[in-house]
């Protein structure tokens, strides 16, 4: 689930039905997202949301974070999840 995050942008089968790949995967990033302890990551139960409308500027409770994924989809090119506490691979790879 970590390394390949294709799921992420790949979300829809043929007949229009969520993967579950895709749903596995968006539960593993909350799940991950809302553990974190630093307030700069998740603050009042809220954290910054990943869909395409909000590009991580909007913080908002769990429910709505899940609701604009599976509608709007995670915004492009965010496979490092930085803003929710991930390290880079290049960082991890110097300690």
């Amino acid at each position: 689930m970590i390394g390949d995050r294709r799921w992420m942008y790949h979300h829809l089968d043929d007949n229009g039905c969520f993967i579950d790949e895709f749903k596995i995967g968006v539960k593993y990033f909350l799940d991950f997202a809302f553990s974190q302890s630093n307030p700069e990551f998740c603050s009042r139960n809220r954290i910054r949301c990943p869909c395409r409308k909000c590009m991580n500027g909007e913080w908002h409770c769990r429910v709505t974070i899940q609701y604009h994924l599976t509608e709007k989809g995670f915004m492009n090119g965010y496979v490092v999840w930085l803003a929710h506490g991930e390290q880079s691979v290049r960082k991890r790879q110097r300690h």
